[in-house]
């Protein structure tokens, strides 16, 4: 089979989750949870993620419930909270390469357009590493956009990032809710891996426990269980808004996507067991992912592929350019080829992630260990036959091409015969033309048959018709 390095998921902490899933409180049932309830999550569900939130997001005052919305994953919560900001045609920016599904997410129902904040390997003037973002790139992008005749109603960003895996300091974001607030336009600040961060030293900074945001109305925190939680089939995603109007748009749209009873009872109880959180899940979700990280980049950096050095995320941004020659973006979906050819899937960054350079591959890290061995060992050969024999694919010796074109060539001539006979009288004819000279009686008797064949064809079943 395929070795998935191209799915964000962790699956790193089954065990541990099922364990907690077969606790008595999971299994409860009470009769809210089969009835009808409120659309954008039920008032304990939301009461308890404010408390969570405020907690693990060190928020500057506590979160308050009535501002919490829920819906069946993050993806279709950014498109309720697209729908409720702009109309279709206006656009959202977007520091690039970014998750690639945000382009569905805000564009597939309600039409809004992604505009390119690109971001370059080579750095510019300001810049301290390569992909940096700043509030110039994205002013920059902002006019160029506007110019073009452009309506830009906000700016989407991913913190910690993805596929980079950069963590946003507390200056660059105020400096964006700054620079946002003096262009009347909405920050969607998608925080869904504020708990991957493995790295003990580092320090991430939510939107939320910034003090004195220069616009509360039109800053949005959105959020969600797939990623920090391993769950990425709960489907459940968090809106935090202060915005009256948002709040209400998105309460008429959640009723295409509400989240059952049962699942809003499970997630409850997992996010207010803090002792469980704080002693078992993050802790060993932590020590595992670095283990799994540090086994990738070693891997990684013993067949020379530079790896950008990320705190956070569960895949690392590696630096494939030495193994495509010419370097193009053709050519960077021939080495992804040549990779699922020998069966393991990362995905490439021009195709996947809109990254305005090729070369640039992204490696999801938390998988079953034995799929990260396998996979990891497919990757070597795979680049150790580039080296070799370049990106052509390998061709076959002359012997077994010979062999492969006889074998094709009379299936293709038996297929061949078998339509024509299907299609034409020929069999009948050379029955009937040599029968009629040689046999009579047997021709007589294939008549008898054909005419009985043919009066009880109707009623008899297609798989006992035979060519």
């Amino acid at each position: 089979g395929i070795v998935d390095f191209g799915v964000s998921e962790n699956k790193l902490m089954f065990d541990v989750c099922e364990k907690k899933m077969a606790e008595a409180q999971m299994q409860k049932l009470a009769p809210h949870m089969l009835y009808y309830d409120e659309m954008a999550g039920n008032s304990r569900f939301r009461e308890a993620l404010a408390e969570f939130l405020t907690h693990r997001l060190n928020a500057v005052k506590p979160l308050d419930p009535k501002y919490v919305r829920v819906c069946n994953g993050t993806g279709p919560m950014m498109e309720l909270v697209a729908t409720s900001i702009g109309d279709p045609g206006d656009c959202l920016m977007m520091p690039m390469p970014c998750y690639g599904g945000v382009f569905w997410d805000v564009g597939g129902r309600a039409e809004i357009e992604v505009v390119p904040v690109h971001l370059s390997s080579k750095m510019s003037e300001g810049d301290t590493e390569p992909f940096q973002l700043s509030v110039k790139k994205i002013e920059d992008a902002y006019n160029k956009a506007t110019a073009n005749g452009k309506k830009i109603v906000g700016i989407l960003l991913i913190n910690p990032h993805n596929p980079l895996g950069d963590i946003y300091s507390a200056e660059l974001i105020m400096d964006i809710l700054n620079f946002c607030h003096s262009h009347s336009l909405h920050v969607i600040m998608d925080e869904i891996y504020m708990l991957s961060i493995f790295k003990p030293e580092a320090k991430f900074t939510s939107v939320l426990s910034l003090p004195n945001i220069p616009d509360p109305q039109r800053t949005h925190l959105v959020w969600g269980f797939a990623k920090d939680f391993c769950m990425s089939g709960m489907r459940c995603g968090v809106l935090y808004s202060e915005n009256a109007e948002v709040n209400r748009a998105v309460d008429a749209l959640v009723y295409f996507n509400m989240i059952p009873g049962p699942i809003q009872h499970v997630l409850t109880e997992i996010i207010l067991d803090k002792e469980w959180l704080d002693n078992v899940f993050i802790p060993t979700k932590y020590s595992r992912m670095r283990e799994a990280h540090s086994y990738m980049c070693d891997k990684l950096t013993a067949l020379d592929i530079p790896v950008r050095k990320s705190p956070s995320g569960l895949y690392v941004w590696a630096d494939f350019r030495k193994y495509i020659k010419p370097l193009t973006p053709e050519n960077e979906l021939a080495l992804f080829e040549k990779f699922m050819d020998a069966g393991v899937y990362l995905t490439p960054g021009i195709e996947a992630f809109n990254c305005g350079e090729p070369g640039f591959f992204r490696l999801v890290f938390t998988v079953y260990r034995e799929h990260l061995e396998v996979g990891m060992e497919r990757i070597a050969a795979v680049l150790k036959d580039c080296a070799k024999h370049g990106l052509a694919k390998p061709q076959a010796d002359k012997g077994e091409a010979t062999a492969n074109v006889k074998e094709e060539s009379l299936e293709d001539l038996v297929g061949l015969l078998k339509g024509q006979i299907a299609e034409s009288s020929w069999l009948e004819d050379t029955r009937t033309n040599n029968w009629a000279t040689q046999n009579p009686e047997a021709l007589e008797q294939f008549k008898q048959g054909v005419s009985s064949q043919e009066g009880s064809a109707d009623k008899q079943p297609s798989e006992n018709v035979m060519l």
